[in-house]
C-alpha cells in the first residue's frame, strides 16, 4: 500500500514529489523513516538492503532513486527511475516519469527530461509538478538549442575567418614569390647586359692598333727593306744618290 499524503520537496527550480513506496519490508520502512527526516546516507542504506532483498518492486527502485537524488548522485537516480517505470501501477509509473524528468534535467539533458515530463502527464494530467517541471525544462531546451546554434555560428564564422585568413596569406606568399623572381629576372637582365657591354668594350679594344708591337715590328721592317734594296745594287745606288741629293738641295739665288 502506498501512503496517502504527499509532500513536495522544493529543489529549485524544479519540484521534486516524494511519497515513498510502503511495504511490509522492515528495510524499507526504516529507509523511508530516515528518507524523510533528511537522513538520506541511512535512508540508501536500507534501501541497498530492500532493492536485495525485492530486485523486481518497482516501488522499492523508486525510493532507492530518491535518496541517490537527495544525494546529488543524479546519474545513478536516473537509472533507479528508469527501473520504477518498468512497473505496471499507473501511480508509481506516473512518479517514475517526473522524477526520472527531474534527473535527466539536473543531468542537462533537457530534450530527454521534456519527454519523461510528458509521459508523467500522459499518466497523471494533473501532477502540478510535472507540468511546472515541463516548462521549466521547455525553457531550458530552447536555451540550450540557441546556445548550440550561436556556438555553431562562431564555428562557422571563426572557419571561414581562418579559411580567409590562409587564402590571403597564400596571396601574400604568392605575391613575394613573384617578387623575388621579378628581381632575380631583372638582376640577371642586367647582368647579361652588362655582360654584352663587357664584351663588346674587349672586342673595340682588340681591333684598335697596339703601339708597342708596332715598335716591336718597324726594326724588322728596315731590316726586311735593306735586303731588298742590297739584292738589288742599282736600286740601292739609286737610293744613296737620291739622299745626297737631298742634302744638297737647289743653289741659291743671287738676284
Amino acid at each position: 500500500m502506498r501512503a496517502p499524503a504527499l509532500g513536495l520537496i522544493a529543489i529549485a527550480p524544479l519540484l521534486f514529489g516524494f511519497k515513498p513506496f510502503e511495504s511490509r519490508n522492515r528495510e524499507v520502512e526504516q529507509g523511508n523513516a530516515a528518507l524523510q527526516a533528511g537522513k538520506a546516507e541511512d535512508a540508501l542504506t536500507h534501501y541497498d538492503k530492500a532493492v536485495a532483498k525485492l530486485p523486481g518492486e518497482p516501488g522499492v527502485h523508486l525510493d532507492r532513486g530518491a535518496a541517490l537524488y537527495a544525494l546529488s548522485r543524479f546519474d545513478e537516480a536516473r537509472q533507479e527511475f528508469l527501473n520504477a517505470t518498468q512497473g505496471q501501477d499507473p501511480a508509481v509509473k506516473a512518479t517514475a516519469f517526473r522524477d526520472l524528468g527531474n534527473a535527466l534535467s539536473r543531468l542537462d539533458k533537457h530534450k530527454d527530461a521534456v519527454e519523461a515530463y510528458k509521459h508523467a502527464l500522459a499518466l497523471r494530467p494533473d501532477d502540478k509538478a510535472a507540468k511546472w517541471n515541463l516548462e521549466i525544462a521547455l525553457r531550458k531546451q530552447k536555451e540550450e538549442e540557441k546556445k548550440k546554434k550561436d556556438e555553431q555560428d562562431k564555428n562557422k564564422d571563426d572557419k571561414n575567418k581562418d579559411k580567409q585568413d590562409d587564402q590571403d596569406k597564400n596571396k601574400d606568399d604568392k605575391k613575394d614569390e613573384k617578387d623575388k623572381k621579378d628581381k632575380k629576372d631583372k638582376d640577371k637582365q642586367e647582368q647579361d647586359k652588362q655582360d654584352k657591354k663587357d664584351q663588346k668594350d674587349k672586342d673595340k679594344q682588340e681591333k684598335q692598333p697596339q703601339p708597342e708591337k708596332a715598335e716591336q715590328n718597324q726594326p724588322e721592317r728596315i731590316q726586311e727593306m735593306l735586303k731588298n734594296l742590297e739584292a738589288n745594287p742599282k736600286d740601292l745606288e739609286k737610293e744613296r744618290a737620291r739622299l745626297r741629293a737631298v742634302r744638297r738641295g737647289p743653289p741659291a739665288r743671287d738676284w
